[in-house]
């Protein structure tokens, strides 16, 4: 199970109706040229927020949180017994700017992205200090760094570990993610439609006609081809804070038990990749649609691969064969074929998928199908085991 330089990929086909489920400045959804050709597109960040509002409502893996109101959240896990609101906020202050950001009144003056275990880590370290951060004279230079490795050792959530995260003016703080996630884009070329609706007041006279607000929202239907890439190695050393490097060297090696929390996430985050859904007016349009189809692939050496150029040329339904979905499979499954045939394994280990009744679209991956989501997944995972 801990054999080093795996990485795992993920490849889904997901069709969509009618929807705006990621929206760019103006409202509308958002889009890109691929190919020569206009494709519907979702945001890697869209992407991964969903990933980790799936895991906060499931808790399927640990979930930090993104805010500026970091100082607010510090407030509540201080002791406050003899201790006024003003001194609070003064210690706070001079702790966040030391250790995390600037200040911007109350809020810090940037996104901060952080664990609830590293939350508490924080509070410790200022109700240890609290004398020397309420004093003028401020921190003792051993004391600075003694708080500092008590928030380094704190532990990281599986999306901090995941994704990353920089702070700007802490950078020996950084976390390098270990995932990498693509934009989500159409397998075809897409025009972009407009709904102009209406809504009437309620309480109108019968004598007086027209609606009482009206307006345009923007919307689309695409099939996407989804992308996403784990580096086992790297996330096991984010999750078990093993980052640090000597001469160019990793000062700590990696355990078992280091691999094996990895793993859990690895498993948690494939499961997201499929079931994790963009927001984005849903109340409007309720485009609850789950792929139709989806490869995951686990490398030992070479290198990882998208496969988006499978769709370089846009795919278009034909008089013999109408099925846009299926089309998209073959046309992935296919060029799969010809880079295994170009580059060669590339160090593919494993391959599994599944897929909602297109078996005849499969082509060279025809041995690696498997009945279920769960199936797959789990087949996926457990081939690393010897």
């Amino acid at each position: 199970m801990n054999n080093s330089g795996v990485k795992i990929e993920v490849h889904l086909i997901q069709n969509f109706a009618p929807s705006n489920l990621n929206r760019d400045d103006t409202g509308q959804p958002k889009s890109a040229y691929f190919g020569g050709f206009r494709r519907a597109r979702i945001s890697s960040q869209c992407s991964k927020r969903s990933t980790r509002q799936l895991w906060l409502r499931n808790s399927s893996a640990s979930a930090g949180v993104r805010t500026k109101l970091l100082k607010k959240e510090l407030a509540s896990l201080l002791a406050s017994e003899g201790r006024t609101d003003e001194q609070i906020g003064t210690v706070l202050d001079k702790f966040l700017t030391s250790f995390y950001s600037k200040m911007d009144k109350e809020k810090t003056s940037v996104l901060l992205f952080i664990s609830g275990q590293e939350l508490d880590a924080c509070a410790t370290a200022i109700n240890n200090n609290w004398d020397a951060l309420i004093s003028n004279g401020g921190l003792s230079k051993s004391q600075e760094k003694e708080i500092t490795d008590i928030i380094k050792k704190a532990e990281i959530s599986a999306d901090i570990a995941l994704f990353g995260r920089m702070l700007a003016e802490q950078p020996g703080r950084n976390t390098d993610g270990a995932c990498q996630v693509a934009h989500p884009i159409s397998t075809h070329k897409v025009d972009m439609e407009m709904d102009f609706y209406t809504a009437v007041d309620d309480l109108n006279p019968e004598e007086e006609t027209g609606a009482g607000m009206m307006g345009v929202v923007g919307f689309n239907s695409a099939c996407y081809y989804r992308y996403a890439m784990v580096d086992r190695d790297q996330l096991a050393r984010n999750l078990a804070r093993k980052t640090e490097r000597k001469n160019g060297e990793w000062v700590q090696e990696l355990e078992y038990k280091d691999y094996q929390e990895a793993d859990t996430v690895i498993k948690a985050f494939l499961e997201a990749m499929v079931y994790a859904i963009p927001t984005g007016k849903q109340n409007s349009f309720a485009a609850q649609n789950l792929p139709s189809f989806g490869l995951f692939v686990r490398r030992q050496g070479g290198v990882p691969i998208s496969l988006a150029n499978a769709f370089a040329k846009p795919v278009r339904p034909r008089k013999d064969d109408d099925d846009l979905v299926g089309l998209s499979v073959a046309e992935l499954t296919k060029y799969w074929d010809r880079l295994k045939k170009c580059y060669g394994e590339q160090g593919v280990h494993a391959t599994t998928c599944f897929n909602l009744g297109l078996e005849d679209r499969l082509n060279g991956l025809k041995e690696s199908n498997k009945e279920s989501v769960e199936e797959a997944i789990n087949s996926i995972m457990e081939m690393g085991i010897k």
